[in-house]
């Protein structure tokens, strides 16, 4: 599918075609104004308040070049930032044919290019089509109020969407960096508080010295993770390790006092204190002592605990792991239903250790696209580079991995986790990769300056030209390199010198200028 946008004109041809798409009786259902548009009233209207801001001109949207639809915008002055609305009018004989979201993708591209960090959608409470069409385009529930209706003083239950511009809005962290978790989960674990407290603390160092930006542990509690008759997992069992699940979690559990130790020791250390909680009463335990939450791909379903973190009003990182896009889409619009604002999404195979052959890093593009989220990859392979780097070449903007002191320690997360070395190697090759990622426009590079005036073809003489003489490709001036001379023009302006007098002497090796002509 080709889209194009083209902007609308201020005439009556264009006129006629947006009231005639708006008349029909199914529009007519979307918009505040239900009933059918007049032609005196809606050509005033069209010309009067459609084109009165220069930057926001309406636009057309081309489907493999046939017109599918109207975008309006507005500047919006409701929610905080440079917002803007829009507005969507579909061509009746594109209508239910997956057209909708797509455009309203192209449009908000467009106004993202204009400046704009958010986009609100206005949509009645029971126009269910719109309310899908701009969550497949990764607009998000936002709130609903009631909104009046100046020339008719109807009073109209709305819901509003937003979607915003991850590229100019890092929701984890204010620099662009990559923002790089050290997962040392439940490797802290050794038997005695002290030696814990010690294990842990060591855990901090290390991802201090890695140069990770946070450590992360977890915070459970059997009894609210699994039912009591779990019974045993088979791939711990296949490990050698063969107790019930639920044991194993009781025995794994951080104590709540550790909390503020750790995240205490993380403060003096200068990186961020995470702790995943598996329910309300942990998220209540390690809310006072994070800046950001994070949720592991089996809590995706939590409800409970999704709303209890959208009230706190931190961001929340959200793992993956044999989830549906369905489920994920689900967890991120409750979400945002009960306050949340900001989200990111990681990546996630839930196999310990993960083969690199199941780590689906394409994914990661759709997610970006489909959810409109910052998106990362919580990489539980063994191998300490190839799914990080590839992920951040992909556009991950988070890498969480798991670490250990050694992988023969006991526990079921020290062997696939990586070492203390490979953590440092780690993160060193991902500010590698972001460094070669570059700003992603293309554009003559500083480095590249010197030798493209040097090598990049122009039109130059190849001999001394006396002013009045005429220009003619193979006698006197030619497509070649300038070296120290001063280059000419693109050689798409040939034709047009063709056969012109020089308006000036010119030497030999000169590039030839827009007024060395007539």
């Amino acid at each position: 599918m080709f889209i194009y946008l083209e902007k609308a004109r201020k005439c009556e041809e264009d006129a006629r075609i947006v009231m005639d798409w708006r008349n029909n009786p199914a529009a007519l259902k979307m918009f505040f104004h239900s009933e059918p548009q007049n032609w005196d009233d809606f050509y005033q209207e069209f010309r009067s308040e459609y084109f009165n801001n220069p930057r926001l001109q309406p636009v057309f949207a081309y489907v493999n070049g046939e017109k599918a639809g109207f975008l309006r915008f507005n500047e919006y002055h409701d929610i905080p930032g440079k917002t803007v609305s829009i507005g969507i009018n579909l061509n009746p004989q594109m209508r239910g044919s997956g057209f909708g979201n797509n455009i309203i993708k192209k449009g908000t591209c467009h106004l993202f290019n204009q400046g704009y960090d958010t986009v609100v959608a206005e949509i009645k409470q029971n126009n269910i089509a719109s309310i899908i069409a701009f969550e497949k385009a990764g607009f998000r529930y936002f709130d609903q109020i009631d909104k009046k209706i100046e020339d008719t003083g109807e009073t109209i239950p709305i819901f509003r969407y937003i979607v915003k511009n991850i590229t100019n809005n890092t929701t984890i962290n204010s620099a662009s960096n990559v923002f790089i978790i050290a997962e040392a989960g439940s490797n802290w674990r050794c038997g005695a508080y002290k030696r814990d407290l010690q294990m842990a603390k060591a855990l901090i160092d290390v991802a201090v010295e890695a140069g990770s930006d946070a450590v992360k542990f977890q915070t459970f509690r059997a009894e609210t993770v699994y039912v009591p008759n779990a019974g045993e997992s088979d791939y711990l069992s296949n490990a050698g390790i063969k107790e019930s699940i639920t044991d194993i979690f009781r025995d794994l559990s951080m104590p709540y006092d550790m909390i503020p130790e750790l995240a205490g020791y993380c403060q003096e250390n200068g990186i961020q204190f995470m702790s995943t909680p598996f329910s309300v009463a942990d998220a209540k335990a390690v809310d006072p002592y994070v800046n950001i939450h994070k949720i592991a791909s089996y809590e995706i379903t939590h409800m409970r605990l999704l709303e209890f973190i959208a009230r706190t009003g931190k961001p929340l990182i959200l793992s993956s792991g044999g989830a549906t896009i369905e489920d994920i889409e689900w967890a991120v619009n409750h979400f945002y239903k009960n306050g949340g604002k900001n989200i990111s999404i990681m990546q996630c195979t839930a196999k310990y250790p993960a083969p690199l052959s199941s780590l689906n890093l394409k994914a990661i593009p759709l997610l970006i696209e489909r959810l409109n989220v910052p998106v990362g990859l919580s990489d539980h392979s063994r191998e300490p580079l190839i799914g990080p780097v590839a992920a951040v070449a992909l556009g991950a903007t988070i890498i969480e991995k798991h670490f250990t002191l050694h992988n023969n320690l006991p526990g079921p997360d020290h062997s696939f986790a990586v070492t203390p070395g490979e953590l440092k190697q780690m993160v060193k090759a991902i500010r590698q990769t972001e460094q070669s990622l570059g700003s992603g426009v293309k554009k003559v590079l500083e480095e590249e300056q010197e030798l493209n005036n040097f090598a990049q073809r122009s039109i130059q003489a190849i001999k001394d030209i006396k002013k009045g003489e005429i220009l003619s490709e193979n006698i006197n001036i030619d497509i070649l390199r300038p070296g120290k001379q001063k280059s000419g023009l693109h050689p798409k302006y040939l034709p047009d010198i063709e056969g012109k007098t020089a308006s000036r002497e010119i030497l030999a090796g000169e590039g030839i200028q827009a007024d060395d002509y007539q």
